[in-house]
């Protein structure tokens, strides 16, 4: 009962659209809160930063049904990036797309334009592991798993399992086998 109260109390905080049943526990911090749209029965734990910032259009971070988003959880946002349905991320994970400007050497780089490098995608029934950093236009798959500490730079098909700095596949399922076959 009380969860229900205080999902129906977040609705007022200017949200784009915050979904039934769905809570960001605080403290947290959201700027541009009118730029954040969750689904239904999603959990964010505490010491959620999401950082969006409007450049040239319209930013947008949109986490879809029944995730659970782990503390500590920061995701820089200038264009896009989608969290499908279902999916898991451990705490102190970092999704950004776009990098700070630094090709002036004439200039501080806290002083250089941020650069949109492309939108994020998180597929449904995807787990993101502790500490992981998905990296600006990459695709984490359906049903794939990003290990532990990883840097994502490249996409990951559906059904893979990556690991490492930069994340590589380790593993794959194999429909006609059933299995999980390492590579």
């Amino acid at each position: 009962m009380l969860i229900k109260l205080y999902s129906w109390l977040q609705k007022f905080f200017g949200f784009k659209r915050i979904g039934c049943g769905s809570v960001i526990k605080g403290p947290w911090k959201i700027w541009r809160r009118d730029c954040l749209e969750i689904g239904n029965n999603t959990f964010v734990a505490e010491n959620s930063f999401f950082a969006i910032t409007k450049l040239n259009k319209e930013p947008l971070i949109k986490i879809g049904d029944n995730c659970c988003l782990g503390a500590n959880f920061f995701a820089a946002c200038v264009d896009e990036i989608i969290i499908e349905s279902n999916v898991l991320v451990s705490d102190r994970v970092f999704i950004s797309d776009h990098m700070h400007g630094y090709q002036n050497v004439e200039l501080p780089i806290i002083r250089q334009t941020l650069e949109p490098r492309g939108q994020i995608l998180i597929k449904d029934g995807a787990f993101i592991g502790v500490n992981a950093v998905i990296m600006p236009g990459v695709t984490i798959g359906k049903n794939s798993v990003v290990g532990a500490s990883s840097v994502v730079v490249d996409s990951v098909p559906d059904f893979s399992v990556v690991a490492g700095n930069p994340a590589r596949i380790i593993k794959q399922y194999d429909f006609n086998k059933k299995e999980w076959l390492g590579l």
